[in-house]
């Protein structure tokens, strides 16, 4: 065989790969001065990549009916980040993690979020509690997620919804949970520039 064919074969033989064994996630570039949770790609697709977290755990708000994400979005930061701040039980501040997430759950016409944090992987095992707080433990599980830039606006939420079940439409991984979304962020709101956001469907 040439080496420019075996070259070839060899990038193809990698490509492969990383379809069937997944690779360890390219992370956000806040990740790179914040702890995020951690995850490996098991699939890329056209504007879309299947995801498996590796059983994080988060600190969470209880679950508000309103018709703004961004509204509840930064009641639930506010709330968070007195936590994180020493507003505990233990009276503990612990280092600033990314995304913030929002959870919503649409039931009929009616929907609820819940705002949480990711919990840093040292404070893990025994997490602080707070009044209006609870701590989420995922298991292992899967995400189709869609990034996107700019500012999380209650106009663009919906578009962007609906771009990733699009994206999924007719391919192996359409069979997502039809009544739940995440709305992940990884910048704060002083941040202009560069910034990613992401849209993450649950599977059972």
């Amino acid at each position: 065989m040439a080496p420019s064919s075996t070259f070839q074969f060899s990038i193809l033989l990698c490509l492969l790969l990383i379809s069937f064994l997944g690779v360890e996630g390219v992370l956000p570039p806040s990740c790179n001065r914040y702890e995020c949770p951690t995850y490996n790609i098991k699939y890329v697709g056209k504007n879309f990549e299947i995801r498996r977290y590796n059983s994080p755990v988060w600190i969470s708000n209880l679950a508000v009916q309103d018709p703004s994400l961004v509204g509840a979005t930064r009641s639930g930061f506010k709330r968070l980040f007195s936590y994180i701040y020493g507003n505990n039980n233990y009276k503990k501040e612990m280092n600033m993690t990314t995304p913030v997430i929002s959870e919503v759950s649409i039931n009929g016409g009616n929907s609820s979020i819940v705002v949480s944090f990711y919990v840093p992987k040292v404070n893990q095992a025994d997490p602080p509690l707070a009044n209006g707080l609870y701590v989420q433990r995922w298991k292992t599980i899967d995400v189709a997620v869609r990034q996107f830039g700019g500012f999380v606006k209650d106009s663009n939420i919906g578009l962007q919804v609906s771009a990733l079940n699009d994206s999924l439409t007719g391919t192996t991984w359409s069979a997502i949970v039809k009544n739940k979304y995440i709305v992940a962020q990884y910048n704060s709101p002083f941040e202009l520039y560069n910034r990613v956001n992401e849209i993450w469907f649950f599977y059972e």
